[in-house]
C-alpha cells in the first residue's frame, strides 16, 4: 500500500519527526528556554590548589631542587617535604599564592624540629 502523501513513506517519516510537539522540537525548545533565566556567571580563582605562574622565574631555583630530590627518590614526596617548604615559603613571600602559616600547608612537624634544634637564646 502506498502513502497517500507526495514523496512516500520517507517524506511522512520526515515530517513526524519535526512536528512541534516530537522529542527533537521540545530538545531544541528546552535547551533554548533554559538560557533566557540563567545568572551570569564570575569565575573565582580555588582558594588552594592553582597559583599564578612565576612568570619572572623567581623561585625557579627551588622548584629545581625540589624536583631533583622527587627524582633521586622516585617520587617519594616525603624525602622532600623541607624543599618542598622552602618553595612554598618562596611563593608567599613574592606574592604568588596567598600567606599560610606552614601549620595549615602540613609543615608543623618541621617547624616544631627546627625550633627544638635552634640553642635558645639567654
Amino acid at each position: 500500500m502506498r502513502s497517500a502523501l507526495p514523496g512516500g513513506a520517507g517524506q511522512a517519516r520526515f515530517l513526524s519527526r519535526s512536528r512541534p510537539g516530537s522529542r527533537a522540537g521540545a530538545a531544541r525548545t528546552m535547551s533554548t528556554a533554559m538560557n533566557f533565566g540563567a545568572k551570569s556567571f564570575k569565575p573565582r580563582p580555588p582558594d588552594k590548589g592553582a597559583f599564578p605562574l612565576d612568570h619572572f622565574g623567581e623561585c625557579t631555583a627551588s622548584k629545581e631542587r625540589f624536583m631533583e630530590c622527587l627524582r633521586r627518590s622516585d617520587f617519594q614526596s616525603g624525602a622532600c617535604r623541607e624543599l618542598s617548604m622552602a618553595y612554598l615559603q618562596c611563593r608567599m613571600e613574592r606574592q604568588l599564592m596567598a600567606n599560610e602559616p606552614l601549620e595549615k600547608l602540613g609543615f608543623k612537624d618541621l617547624i616544631d624540629e627546627k625550633s627544638e634544634a635552634k640553642p635558645e637564646k639567654s
